[in-house]
């Protein structure tokens, strides 16, 4: 077997050393990106879009049942 097919390896001193480092960091906090113009526009519109569509489908099925 070829020793880069062999995931039973032994780790590397230098993935060593990177694990260490990366282990003691603190995580950085996420934030969220603003939304601004047109893309505000389009969600705006997908949530009309859900409404209008959970209300059509509200009076589909309450005259379905009749």
């Amino acid at each position: 077997m070829h020793p880069k097919e062999d995931f039973r390896s032994e780790a590397t001193p230098e993935f060593l050393a990177f694990l260490e480092e990366e282990i003691h960091q603190e995580p950085k906090p996420l934030t969220r990106a603003p939304i601004r113009g047109g893309i505000q526009i389009a969600f705006w519109g997908l949530r009309t879009y859900i409404v209008i569509m959970l209300i059509m489908v509200a009076i589909g099925f309450t005259r379905g049942m009749h």
